[in-house]
């Protein structure tokens, strides 16, 4: 609230009923809190929210806002969850906004899809979540969208990163070794410092005695 934050963005992605968003074994947050709390941040100008549970609701703005939602599925339906999957849509969601920059592909078999243009749109992204309901994806859901004091000058969501995020490293070997190893990692595969030099880095050269990574 006290950041000055323009563009507020809002992501739930679980289970939701009459006591509200479920946040732990017996606490939840209802839409009442949720409204309130956005209510008062005074900078905020625009609010995009991703709302992937059961029944879910619109986020209620001050007049002066601009909202654009994405619902997983209708305020009168459920969501659905796959047991150690977790859920399709929002899978779906960071594949729109990632996959490009993750080199990943499509959780569908044999589906070269697309998001193009420097910029993810409300337009292209519904259509990018249509193409995937239609191939079956999310399984019996149907995504909703509600928007409010939206037009084309206000309708892009993200920066569309057409190029792979990776971060290079240097594996210099010490003297008398004059060898330089580089390897590249995708910036989706690191979460953990100590994980990447352990699980990633040392496996790529074991056998090298001692190295130091810049």
């Amino acid at each position: 609230m006290g950041q000055n934050v323009h563009t507020l963005v809002f992501l739930y992605s679980g289970h939701h009923g009459k006591d509200g968003f479920k946040v732990g074994m017996n606490e939840y947050v209802s839409m009442q809190h949720i409204n309130r709390k956005i209510q008062e941040c005074t900078s905020v100008e625009k609010v995009i929210a991703f709302v992937d549970c059961c029944q879910p609701e619109i986020i209620k703005v001050k007049e002066e806002h601009r909202l654009i939602q994405f619902n997983a599925t209708a305020s009168t339906d459920t969501a659905e969850s796959l047991r150690n999957e977790g859920s399709p849509f929002t899978k779906l969601l960071v594949q729109a906004f990632t996959m490009k920059a993750s080199g990943g592909k499509c959780a569908l078999p044999r589906c070269e899809c697309r998001i193009d243009g420097p910029f993810i749109t409300i337009d292209s992204l519904s259509h990018y979540i249509e193409i995937h309901r239609q191939s079956g994806l999310l399984h019996d859901m149907e995504p909703e969208k509600s928007l409010i004091k939206i037009n084309w000058e206000n309708e892009c969501l993200a920066y569309n990163y057409s190029y792979k995020v990776e971060f290079r490293f240097d594996i210099v070997l010490p003297s008398p070794f004059t060898s330089n190893h580089p390897y590249k990692v995708l910036a989706t595969t690191v979460n953990d410092y100590d994980v990447l030099i352990q699980k990633i880095l040392f496996p790529r050269f074991a056998g090298r005695r001692r190295y130091t990574v810049y």
